[in-house]
């Protein structure tokens, strides 16, 4: 059933035809039902390279998953859809395989760790330009740890409002990704080491006004992976976001939903 949601915007189903929305996109998309059916894709020897994309695509899905959850506290901010544009960043490392073959690609990012460096969250206000002071930060590969500095600033010149909020925080994660390839046992992409649970770690500043001069302040994180679980596979990934905030009926702040932006600062 089709649904109008204004004079000229429907979303749902029209005959053959279904109308939908993406995050991040105002416009209404449209796709033509039917196609070739499950089983015929799965064995005919004419989707052979259908199959092989698919797999392939199966393994950046993974891998892009594993990404996202390593800075999964601070997914909220994002203003659109982080999946296919972190697909996108995977499937060109996965293109720079060029021993196995075609259909079986490994996905090293141990190998292009700083592809992921600087990744915005937010494609309408990114963090540069809400946050209009230089932050440094350091990754400690050999214990798991890092370290951000935010400078002291008044938020008159270094912080940028594009919402009329009255409060807000910065949180920081720091993660852990593995690196994927094709296990032929089964013919499914898996991690190199460790699973999807990798630890991940995140730290919150307090609240402050949005009107207030802000102290300087150290964030630091410490995974907690058991000895020996952490090998060259891996890459550490350290995100940060801005958060804005309201009261609540007992006087607590709670962050808001599509309020304020992030991104990864680097990788080591």
């Amino acid at each position: 059933m089709a649904r109008v949601k204004q004079f000229d915007v429907i979303t749902g189903t029209i005959g053959n035809v279904s109308f939908y929305t993406r995050k991040g996109s105002t416009e209404v998309f449209a796709r033509a039902k039917g196609g070739a059916s499950k089983e015929k894709i799965k064995r005919n020897p004419e989707f052979a390279n259908v199959r092989k994309n698919n797999k392939e695509f199966g393994g950046c899905s993974k891998i892009s998953k594993q990404i996202r959850l390593s800075f999964y506290p601070i997914r909220n901010v994002a203003d659109y859809n982080l999946a296919p544009a972190l697909n996108s960043v995977v499937k060109n490392i996965q293109k720079m395989d060029e021993e196995a073959a075609w259909g079986e690609r490994s996905i090293r990012l141990s190998k292009y760790r700083s592809i992921l460096t600087g990744f915005d969250f937010n494609r309408n206000n990114r963090f540069s330009s809400i946050i209009r002071i230089p932050l440094q930060w350091e990754i400690k590969r050999e214990s798991q740890q890092a370290e951000i500095t935010i400078p002291a600033f008044a938020c008159s010149y270094g912080l940028y409002l594009p919402w009329k909020y009255a409060s807000f925080r910065l949180v920081a994660t720091l993660g852990i990704v593995s690196d994927f390839m094709l296990n032929p046992a089964n013919q499914t992409y898996e991690p190199t080491h460790g699973d999807f649970s990798r630890p991940q770690k995140h730290i919150e500043t307090a609240w402050f006004s949005t009107q207030a001069s802000i102290p300087e302040q150290t964030l630091s994180l410490t995974l907690a992976d058991p000895a020996g679980a952490f090998n060259d596979d891996d890459t550490l990934v350290l995100a940060i976001a801005i958060e804005f905030g309201t009261q609540d009926a007992f006087g607590n702040q709670i962050s808001q939903k599509g309020a304020g932006a992030g991104m990864v600062l680097g990788t080591k």
